[in-house]
């Protein structure tokens, strides 16, 4: 009797093992930026010179193709400060020639909670860039990617298989090429319609984050400072509606942190693109605040320009 049931279990469960098998291997297979990066970064991390670190603003604002020196983006959405470092930590050694990190902090970056040691992504940075952000021990489910956020995965596989949607096209450094279609491009561009547009501005305050972030990016300014490497940072730019409908006391204490690391930091550089937007223009967006491929165009040229007059 147990016999015959352990044969129906195994029965049962290889059908669901060989299925999970499958999605993984479906979901490896995927056209996704973190594999460009993860080649790009094994292939060229001897001859890295910049590294660039943030959330989705900067992930969608700064193309390295458009930079004079070696250089690899590795922000992506949602990705706080404390997993920045951890990202650095974990990868200097492996970039010998590594002189400037680019570190952001956008309007609302002060007041919003760090990464937990549980962030979904901890698998990704694992698995593609051999970074353990997980603050412990790894497991074997730490180096699965599907069952890190399935939701996400699912769709990525339903976008890219099942649906006609304009797909993502990265170029050798992970940056989307492709990325033109959003909020903007869909209302054509029309700064009538876009005023009419809603969107979500962070307004919620947090006093008690504030001071908590904000000492750990000072202290994290000097943990890259002491390592030897030259620090910018950074703000992108906003569309001008974004910028009206900002909270003026959250702006207010994100604006003092800069007006500190310039006093404190005086190698530090502040390249502050969002206090001045006016040479980008609507068609620059993808929305309210992300650029589109052409905008990154731009801003990255820019960027480009800061650092060669800053070495």
């Amino acid at each position: 009797m147990l016999r015959k049931f352990a044969i129906q279990a195994i029965l049962f469960f290889i059908p669901v093992i060989m299925g999970c098998i499958a999605v993984e291997m479906v979901t490896r297979n995927l056209p996704m930026r973190y594999t460009y990066i993860g080649n790009y970064l094994e292939k060229e991390s001897a001859n890295l010179e910049v590294m660039v670190l943030g959330s989705s603003q900067m992930k969608d604002a700064v193309n390295p193709q458009w930079l004079s020196r070696p250089s690899i983006n590795l922000a992506s959405t949602s990705q706080h400060h404390n997993t920045d470092l951890k990202i650095l930590r974990g990868l200097k050694d492996r970039m010998p020639l590594l002189n400037t990190v680019l570190i952001e902090l956008s309007y609302a970056h002060l007041e919003l909670p760090h990464n937990d040691g549980e962030f979904w992504k901890n698998n990704v940075y694992l698995e593609y860039y051999g970074v353990n952000c997980f603050d412990r021990k790894v497991w074997f489910k730490d180096h699965l990617i599907y069952i890190s956020n399935p939701p996400f995965f699912s769709d990525a596989i339903y976008k890219e298989y099942f649906s006609n949607e304009v797909r993502d096209v990265f170029n050798e450094f992970g940056f989307n090429v492709n990325c033109h279609e959003g909020a903007f491009s869909r209302n054509d561009f029309d700064e009538e319609k876009i005023a009419q547009l809603d969107f979500v501005v962070r307004a919620s305050e947090n006093r008690e984050l504030f001071e908590h972030n904000s000492n750990y990016f000072l202290n994290m300014i000097k943990e890259v400072e002491t390592m030897g490497l030259n620090v910018i940072v950074i703000t992108t730019p906003l569309y001008k509606t974004y910028k009206e409908k900002r909270n003026t006391h959250i702006l207010k204490r994100r604006d003092s942190i800069l007006q500190v690391v310039e006093q404190r930091f005086p190698k530090v550089r502040v390249f502050n693109c969002e206090a001045d937007c006016t040479e980008f223009t609507v068609k620059d967006f993808l929305n309210h605040n992300h650029l589109n491929a052409e905008g990154a165009r731009k801003f990255t040229e820019k960027l480009d320009h800061f650092l060669q007059n800053n070495p």
